[in-house]
């Protein structure tokens, strides 16, 4: 949940800002949702970031090994390289595209199941009434999380619903308008995923015969001030992947209710947030619809301009099952400048009775994950630099 000089007052570099690593991460992701005001600057810009390091996990798999390794999604932030450009139409209209890739540092290869354009894909038109943009994008819940102050760290309470760090549609259309400090904004998606396969949340949709299947749909408040702010966000996902899915059926949905915020004091922020959801989709014994609450509490100091300290705790509840779990996390940064940057992570899960999430939240799926039950540590030295 990522932000550059050249990418003025965008909605992610304020989220940076506010979790006090604006220094290390600013402009590594543009959209819409930078639009505040008619600010941005026409042009065209390459931008970009990499971020990697070598990590330690323990308890790994039926063996409880201990595997060290370099990471292949995300260190403090994903990897990325973006196109961006802005047109001055004049009377106060822009048109603006945006082209966004993530890959995995390790070996080169492209993140989102192989996409070229797989974090973001889309254009847009600017206006004295908002922005409307039509593409890949980001779920309007991603957008929401202004409280998150660790954000996609490889370890983070963000481990206990990765949804959250990864909320993007296929075949989208895009409506943001800011007045002030207030944003409002809505994405519909007409077929969300027609990429990844079934197991991991594909859905083609754009069906002739089943109006609802693969369709998602979200929406989002927020009010920022100087030192405060506060989001609340909808999300809903509606099924028809089929055999293999976890939502076989148009009649099911997944649905996510989140409201987060932040305070600052000085150098200091404090993010907390809840979030409420209900999945149709995951069937267990005895449960018809399996309904969870997830809430973390974090915090990030500066005690000087090039050192960044983060500390952040989340927790899992989900109805009638042991499958919740605890995340505690830390990181340590040290800014050498606005580019590049040293830090040290480390995280610990708690997991219950039949859980296994895993704390290594920048592996493939699985390839981390304990035996049920048992808590896993991890450990990461890391930099990024961005361009």
């Amino acid at each position: 949940m990522e932000r550059q000089s050249n990418r003025p007052r965008s909605r992610i570099q304020r989220w940076i800002t506010r979790c006090g690593l604006a220094l290390a991460a600013v402009a590594v992701s543009s959209t819409a949702h930078a639009y505040d005001g008619g600010q941005l600057a026409p042009g065209f810009m390459l931008y970009g970031l990499i971020d990697t390091g070598v990590e330690y996990v323990n308890n790994v798999g039926a063996q409880k090994n201990g595997v060290v390794r370099v990471p292949s999604l995300t260190g403090s932030y994903p990897s990325r390289w973006g196109l961006r450009g802005i047109e001055d139409l004049g009377a106060g209209y822009k048109s603006i595209f945006v082209l966004e890739s993530g890959f995995a540092p390790d070996s080169g290869s492209l993140n989102q199941n192989g996409r070229l354009f797989g974090r973001q894909a889309y254009v847009g038109l600017i206006g004295p009434w908002g922005v409307v943009s039509v593409g890949r994008l980001y779920s309007q819940i991603y957008w929401s999380m202004i409280g998150d102050t660790m954000g996609p760290n490889i370890f983070a309470a963000g481990l206990l619903d990765t949804y959250l760090a990864t909320a993007r549609v296929d075949n989208a259309i895009d409506y943001t308008l800011n007045i002030g400090g207030f944003t409002v904004a809505a994405t519909y998606s007409l077929g969300r995923d027609a990429v990844a396969p079934a197991v991991a949340g594909g859905c083609a949709g754009e069906s002739p015969t089943d109006y609802r299947a693969c369709k998602a749909m979200s929406m989002l408040l927020k009010y920022e001030a100087p030192t405060w702010g506060v989001a609340g966000a909808f999300d809903r996902n509606y099924g028809g992947g089929g055999t293999g899915s976890a939502l076989p059926a148009s009649s099911q949905t997944d649905t996510r209710e989140l409201i987060n915020g932040y305070v600052k004091f000085g150098t200091a922020t404090v993010g907390a947030g809840y979030l409420h959801r209900i999945n149709h989709g995951v069937v267990t014994p005895g449960v018809v619809n399996k309904t969870s609450d997830y809430w973390w509490l974090g915090g990030t100091y500066l005690p000087t301009p090039q050192v960044a300290l983060d500390l952040q705790y989340g927790h899992l509840s989900v109805s009638g099952t042991k499958l919740g779990a605890s995340v505690i996390a830390a990181r340590a940064s040290y800014l050498f400048s606005k580019r590049t940057a040293v830090y040290l992570t480390a995280g610990h899960v708690f997991n219950q009775r039949d859980s296994t999430i895993t704390v290594d939240g920048g592996a493939l799926p699985g390839a981390s994950n304990p035996l049920p039950g048992v808590d896993q540590t991890g450990v990461l030295i890391g930099i990024r630099h961005k361009f």
